[in-house]
């Protein structure tokens, strides 16, 4: 009696739906840097990260500006050294 209803518990909570999971581990074919090597995949994702990096430090740094820096400057040209 405890054997039976244990497997029909486990058997509720199997989901055999075909359609939601597909034959295989989610039956999700990868597709872009997913189906790279895992290394070639890596390069691409660091090289990638690093080009977005010094797009936004160029950007910053040629159109806002470094305030703190601006600030020595300003301190200097007011109070030059003796």
């Amino acid at each position: 009696m405890f054997r039976t209803r244990l497997l029909r518990e486990t058997e509720r909570l199997i989901n055999r739906n075909p359609h939601l999971y597909g034959p295989g581990p989610l039956a999700r074919l990868p597709s872009g840097i997913g189906a790279m090597d895992p290394l070639k995949g890596l390069v691409m994702c660091a090289s990638q990260g690093m080009a977005v990096a010094l797009a936004g430090a160029f950007f910053y740094k040629f159109f806002i500006g470094d305030p703190g820096i601006q600030r020595v400057e300003d301190y200097y040209k007011e109070n030059p050294p003796r």
